[in-house]
């Protein structure tokens, strides 16, 4: 349902009208869109949204002019029957159906043109490979393996976004007047200017942000928190928990070929090794694996990493060149 006051369901309506609603917002909208009490609602919602949109920057494209004649014209035709006491609720609600779409349609081509001027960089990693990269701000990132940075070739005077997939060291300019945003997965991370390490892989049970200097801001579906230079915040998805505490161990320490684990699950232990010695490694079937790692390897060859791993666990293992099967 709506939320209770008009001005609160005013807010909701106009939310949709402009695309920035949440989903249960979204199933209110469509759940009383032709409910009589809100009809009044809506239709101050629509031409508020419509107004707006006057405010644009012109694209000079004649569909998107076509596009906002049309609203221009529906939304008219609404208010000619506002003034008309006995028109059937049908035909109301037809146009004020017809107005949202035609509003939502604008919005979209206006969003889709004003994207189809920024071209975007994609630079990719793979086993055992990193890569050193200069944003346009000057900001310098460096990608861990397997792992996927997306960023716009010129920042929008704005902001400064980029998205990630993996893990990436951010090393960032600072620019009082532009935000600078990474998101990835679950974390959406913003800074001025600051250091910190990124590590959200799809896959992995764990994923973590921790920051070097400076300080940044972590919004995610269940929490938004601020770390300070040295502290870590965790996010273990399997479980649903979400750990801060003080991390004084070197961050991003596998830029320099440094194997770090805190209390990781061994499932992401192996995935990490995969990554880093581009190997396979598998559990023997039937047999639970609910260890959790701690230790730091430096620079060692994937030989001793399964050695440590098997003298602090008891986990053996069968290593067939790059094949490894785990077992106890």
């Amino acid at each position: 349902m709506f939320m209770k006051g008009n001005k609160d369901k005013t807010t909701v309506i106009h939310r949709f009208l402009n695309g920035t609603y949440t989903v249960d917002e979204a199933y209110a909208f469509l759940e009383e869109s032709n409910d009589p009490v809100n009809k009044d609602i809506i239709e101050e919602a629509a031409f508020s949204v419509w107004e707006e949109s006057q405010f644009l920057e012109k694209t000079g494209d004649p569909l998107n002019k076509e596009y906002k004649e049309e609203a221009y014209t529906i939304l008219k035709d609404i208010e000619k029957k506002k003034k008309r006491s006995l028109k059937p609720l049908f035909l109301v609600a037809g146009s004020i159906a017809a107005a949202i779409a035609v509003i939502f349609s604008f919005f979209r081509l206006y969003e889709g043109v004003s994207r189809q001027d920024i071209y975007y960089e994609c630079i990719e990693t793979t086993y055992g490979e990193r890569k050193d990269i200069t944003l346009p701000d000057g900001s310098m990132v460096t990608l861990n393996s397997c792992s996927r940075l997306r960023y716009p070739a010129k920042f929008t005077q704005q902001a400064r976004e980029v998205m990630l997939q993996g893990e990436a060291f951010f090393d960032v300019a600072r620019d009082p007047d532009r935000q600078f945003v990474v998101t990835a997965g679950q974390f959406c991370v913003k800074v001025l200017g600051t250091a910190f390490n990124i590590k959200s892989y799809y896959n992995d049970e764990i994923t973590s942000v921790k920051v070097d200097r400076g300080k940044v801001q972590i919004e995610m579906p269940e929490a938004t928190m601020r770390l300070s230079a040295q502290e870590r915040v965790e996010v273990n998805s399997l479980r649903g928990t979400i750990k801060k505490h003080q991390d004084l161990y070197e961050t991003a320490g596998w830029r320099k070929g440094c194997l770090y684990f805190d209390a990781t699950p061994i499932q992401d232990v192996a995935r990490e090794l995969e990554r880093e010695y581009n190997c396979s490694i598998v559990f023997q079937e039937g047999q639970e694996f609910d260890n959790l790692i701690s230790g730091e390897h430096d620079n060692q060859s994937l030989e001793s990493v399964l050695q440590s791993l098997e003298y602090i666990s008891g986990i053996k293992y069968n290593k067939d060149n790059y094949h490894i099967l785990l077992y106890k």
